[in-house]
């Protein structure tokens, strides 16, 4: 039975979700985004609020608190009204994180793919599953539409049996050197999930993401470009001769040609890395933490939750702790 979903998926994808090397295929059972219906057919709000909820970004509270993926309705139930959606690989890709204790997280069970046939490996997350399967490990290679576990609501607080869901992201992370970012911090907690920790993790729009799939815009695996598109919010310069592991692993969304006095970094509102440059026109910025903003789009900047640059009184921007904290991640 899986493999048929699998089949009857990828026939309707077929035409614009073709890699060279690779596939895409919605991550559940339901056929509602394939068939062109509207969002309310397929995402799941939090329990008693309206649909975009579930949606990606700066969507609940009022707009004060972010959502980094969006959130899957069941197409199936139990009689208890549990559900029974199989969850799959969106794309083939290697398992490089497995959480099997519910309690551990917020994610609850969860599996991490990283993407390496793409130009920009991206990673993918299924959140709060109910179990997964037992082939699936750390360090197993999967292929596009395979069977990962079944959808849940496994979290380390309450979901409502109602509002059942898989958490999907496709993102990007910060740093290799995570687990010294996590030292500094005192949180008194083990980090149990190494460079994968969500805090280490930035996602961008998946439904977005699967819509450019579906109109070619990621053909032959090429995710730079679509990357590359997203509308800047801010470019921060940060004066440091360091390389940061995210323009190592990133390549495509490099650029090393420059001064060797520091970084460029264009950002997207919500705090995804879109483009990292060697500083071309060095300023004599002497600020003892090195950070400049040196363009700031007012209207993506303009939200209550993520604030990464401010516009004081006098018309100029401000970075905020949280642009530093997450500078820090890059380049520790």
């Amino acid at each position: 039975m899986r493999f048929f979903h699998a089949v009857v998926l990828f026939a309707t994808f077929a035409a614009n979700t073709v890699f060279a090397a690779d596939k895409i295929v919605w991550p559940t059972e339901s056929t509602a985004f394939v068939n062109g219906e509207s969002f309310e057919a397929f995402i799941q709000p939090t329990f008693g609020h309206e649909p975009k909820s579930g949606l990606f970004g700066d969507v609940r509270n009022n707009g004060y608190r972010f959502h980094e993926g969006i959130d899957i309705k069941p197409v199936r139930r139990s009689k208890r009204g549990e559900p029974l959606d199989s969850v799959y690989a969106a794309m083939r890709g290697i398992v490089v994180l497995v959480n099997d204790s519910p309690g551990a997280s917020s994610y609850g069970r969860y599996v991490v793919i990283e993407h390496d046939a793409l130009d920009v490996h991206v990673y993918t997350l299924y959140a709060h599953l109910r179990s997964i399967d037992e082939s699936i490990k750390k360090g197993v290679r999967v292929e596009s539409g395979c069977r990962l576990g079944q959808m849940g609501r496994s979290a380390d607080y309450a979901i409502a049996r109602e509002a059942a869901h898989l958490h999907f992201e496709v993102g990007l992370r910060y740093g290799e050197h995570f687990q010294k970012w996590y030292d500094l911090q005192k949180f008194g907690s083990k980090n149990k999930f190494g460079v994968f920790n969500g805090m280490n993790l930035q996602g961008m729009d998946p439904l977005a993401f699967m819509n450019a799939a579906r109109e070619g815009k990621l053909s032959n695996g090429r995710v730079a470009d679509y990357i590359s598109s997203l509308p800047t919010a801010f470019i921060v310069r940060y004066y440091t001769a360091k390389i940061p592991d995210f323009a190592l692993r990133y390549p495509k969304l490099a650029d090393l040609n420059g001064s060797q006095r520091g970084w460029d970094i264009h950002f997207t509102w919500y705090g995804l890395p879109k483009k990292i440059e060697r500083i071309k026109n060095p300023s004599q910025y002497t600020e003892h933490d090195g950070i400049e903003i040196i363009y700031a789009n007012p209207f993506e900047i303009n939200r209550k939750c993520r604030v990464f640059v401010k516009i004081k009184q006098n018309g100029k921007f401000q970075y905020t702790e949280l642009l530093k904290d997450t500078l820090k991640k890059m380049f520790m």
